[in-house]
């Protein structure tokens, strides 16, 4: 079973360069030209089964993707909760934190999820998908579930791995004896 991920494309938050985690931020109008711009790469695939965060900026990069089809959505695929930290800059949230936390990821300091409770709600989402397997998933998530099943497909033991993920960026995943594997990183063409 292949699953793609895709992030959503840029919202006012980015822009911004301000910590969103789960508040619902829209799109900007460079996020919707991100999201049809990948149509014609995800047009080539026929998906059993279309998933998406249950925020609004996902859900609108899925149906600007994918129009015409629904996506089930689910509170899994959320970003981070990072707390007291939203609405903060970037500069602001380095100048408050230290590189151990940056490296690990931990927003359990300012009443939000570390990188290990989202890795364990990913976790709940993928069961879902093992349970019931498909050829090929899609899912319109966060950076922060990008990374996350990074985590899960290349080891559980790594700290966050903080590797980039562009807006409307496609990566590719595939279930193989009874685990997860990396396909595709920045995937923008044929597998």
């Amino acid at each position: 079973m292949k699953l793609f991920l895709v992030r959503h494309g840029q919202t006012t938050a980015n822009q911004q360069k301000i910590y969103a985690g789960q508040t619902d931020v829209l799109l900007t109008e460079q996020g919707r030209q991100e999201a049809e711009a990948i149509r014609p790469i995800l047009e080539q695939f026929t998906f059993d089964r279309v998933y998406s965060s249950d925020l609004t900026r996902a859900l609108d990069t899925q149906k600007l993707a994918l129009p015409g089809a629904t996506a089930i959505q689910t509170p899994l695929l959320r970003e981070f909760d990072e707390g007291s930290l939203v609405g903060m800059s970037f500069a602001e949230v380095q100048a408050l934190t230290d590189d151990n936390y940056r490296r690990r990821r931990d927003y359990t300091p300012y009443g939000g999820e570390s990188a290990d409770m989202v890795c364990a709600r990913l976790r709940q989402f993928l069961s879902i998908l093992e349970a019931d397997p498909c050829d090929t998933a899609i899912a319109f998530a966060h950076n922060g579930i990008m990374n996350m099943m990074l985590r899960v497909a290349l080891g559980e033991n790594l700290d966050y791995t903080g590797v980039p993920s562009k807006n409307c960026a496609i990566h590719v995943f595939e279930y193989f004896k009874g685990r997860w594997r990396l396909l595709a990183w920045n995937y923008m063409g044929k597998l």
